[in-house]
């Protein structure tokens, strides 16, 4: 509990990805007293200013992986990601501490996925399997933290579990994510004289709304969803017709779904249709991944959550998380958050769920020796 309070008011907050190396330093003291050999490596920019989706906002925020290993050659492989998304608006409380009530700790991050940090130090106190940890930036923003990790530093684990909200099922998959930005151009004139020009604003809101019925009906067979207008580019004066306007595309995509030529098949159709000059940039594809729902470490986690006395569904997450990352090996993912609490503001972890995780945490590794 007082881990995860500490860890909730160090506002890693991505975009642009803040106190990252206070939350690393501070994790590399905490496993330190475990027993940990413990390294933090920093993300070059050159590779951030290529893959950051909100670059450059990174810029002047260190983007830091923080390793640990209690044995040269670990067994199992935890990845969880230490980044949260804004706070938004809605709290009731400071999104930015933690407030208890009735075993409800609320703060940003607790679901997604702090909580699941203080249950897998809880697991690894007082036992020696050997693991290695890895907790990641960036998640929030296309996995970036654990395709460098793999990608470049060439960590190859044989089995991962990750923490991502889900309690109480078990994730044996996720949907992948198309993500990019919809420009629209008009002709800017001054406010004064509107009927000679072409406002950008209004066509993009054209486009959008024609693009949202679309998708609607698609995502009815490809059961996943589109957000657009998530953000906004740009800003202009009230006191002229806007000659561009962008918004933002959002497309989580089923394993093995089509990736980003659909979108460019549509939204370009669309546009050309109506008569829309655009321009749609795609600024991130990660595709979906899948885990045999039969494979050995899938077997183990079930067993263990088995033991605390509830039968898991063994499910493939909407959400996109960092295991397609890793390529063909053995990755489940269950956490102590609630799929429900992730990004929502008054977000909350059950405390009791963060100590029943950790015992699954702890059973896992007792079961694989």
């Amino acid at each position: 509990m007082n881990l995860l309070r500490e860890l909730v008011e160090i506002e890693t907050v991505n975009p642009p990805g803040s106190h990252y190396e206070e939350f690393t330093s501070v994790m590399r003291e905490r496993l330190g007293e475990l027993g940990f050999q413990v390294e933090l490596v920093e993300i070059p920019d050159e590779f951030l200013d290529k893959n950051y989706i909100y670059s450059p906002r990174h810029r002047g925020n260190k983007r830091v992986i923080l390793l640990a290993r209690n044995d040269p050659e670990p067994r199992l492989h935890f990845n969880f990601h230490y980044d949260v998304v804004p706070a938004g608006n809605g709290w009731v409380t400071d999104p930015f501490k933690l407030k208890v009530v009735e075993d409800r700790a609320y703060g940003r991050g607790t679901s997604d996925m702090k909580g699941a940090i203080a249950s897998l130090y809880l697991a690894l106190s007082g036992q020696d399997f050997p693991v290695e940890v890895a907790l990641v930036p960036d998640e929030e923003s296309g996995g970036l933290g654990t395709r460098y990790l793999v990608d470049k530093l060439r960590v190859r684990p044989r089995h991962v579990i990750l923490g991502e909200p889900s309690f109480p099922d078990l994730y044996v998959g996720h949907f992948g994510i198309v993500r990019g930005v919809v420009r629209v151009f008009g002709k800017q004139v001054h406010a004064s004289m509107a009927n000679q020009g072409v406002n950008a604003f209004l066509e993009a809101s054209r486009l959008a709304l024609e693009l949202q019925r679309r998708y609607s009906s698609l995502s009815l067979s490809l059961e996943g969803s589109t957000v657009l207008g998530g953000y906004v580019e740009g800003s202009t004066s009230d006191g002229m017709v806007p000659g561009t306007f962008a918004f933002s595309f959002y497309r989580s995509v089923p394993p093995k779904g089509r990736g980003p030529d659909l979108d460019h098949e549509i939204v370009d159709e669309t546009a050309r249709e109506l008569g829309i000059k655009h321009e749609f940039e795609i600024k991130s594809f990660v595709p979906g991944s899948m885990t045999s729902p039969d494979s050995s470490l899938t077997r183990v986690v079930e067993a263990c959550i088995r033991e605390m006395g509830w039968e898991p569904r063994k499910e493939v997450a909407k959400i996109r998380y960092d295991a397609v990352f890793y390529g063909d090996i053995d990755a489940v993912n269950f956490g102590p958050g609630e799929p429900g609490q992730a990004h929502v503001a008054n977000e909350y972890v059950d405390l009791r769920n963060v100590k029943r995780v950790s015992q699954v945490y702890s059973c896992v590794m007792r079961s694989m020796l």
